[in-house]
């Protein structure tokens, strides 16, 4: 038998090459790229996808674009609810000089439609913006004053309440501000409906 000395040194010895001999072998494998042979991987839960580049939240697409699996937001039915945004448009009153000779007159229909024709995609844009990928329908009205110059003044915007959660009324009626109507010398109360299907 050996003695408890010899013994204890042995040991120590043993353990030292063993310790030694692990740790070489593990560092090796991390060197190659392999994984530590004790380290477990750390369950973090699922994957996150990295925050957008500009700090604002994506909006999610629209269900009707080709590969979507994102399921639409659910509107309730308070968020589809029609609500007014804006003044009450009405015309001014009008003082008439019947001595004066007077040429000025409301826009005309086809003034009217062209214009709107040739605005509408900004106020489109507005409302695929505020749709915020939701399945929704229904109409947004915009209700405008237009004065004798031809500049809309006043704006009044209609629409589910969802679309105005989502930023409709700012943009809606910044878009109608920029629409330029014919110059006719008397206001306008100019109606643009639009649809949502």
């Amino acid at each position: 038998m050996l003695n408890r000395g010899v013994r204890f040194w042995l040991g120590l010895a043993t353990g030292l090459l063993l310790g030694v001999g692990l740790g070489w072998f593990a560092a090796s494998r991390i060197g190659r790229g392999g994984a530590a042979p004790f380290a477990a991987r750390a369950d973090a839960g699922p994957e996150v996808a990295p925050p957008h580049a500009s700090g604002k939240p994506r909006r999610k697409a629209r269900r009707d674009q080709p590969g979507d699996d994102v399921p639409a937001p659910v509107v309730p039915a308070s968020g589809r609810a029609m609500t007014w945004r804006g003044p009450a448009i009405e015309l001014p009153p009008r003082n008439i000089d019947l001595g004066a000779e007077d040429s000025s007159r409301p826009l005309e229909d086809s003034e009217i439609e062209g214009v709107i024709a040739r605005s509408s995609d900004a106020v489109l844009g507005c409302i695929r913006d505020a749709l915020a990928g939701a399945d929704l329908e229904g109409d947004v009205n915009l209700d405008m004053l237009v004065t004798g110059d031809g500049v809309v003044s006043h704006v009044r915007v209609g629409a589910a309440r969802w679309l105005f959660d989502h930023g409709l009324a700012a943009c809606a009626t910044a878009a109608a501000r920029r629409m330029r109507f014919p110059a006719t010398g008397a206001p306008t109360v100019v109606k643009a409906p639009y649809h949502i299907d």
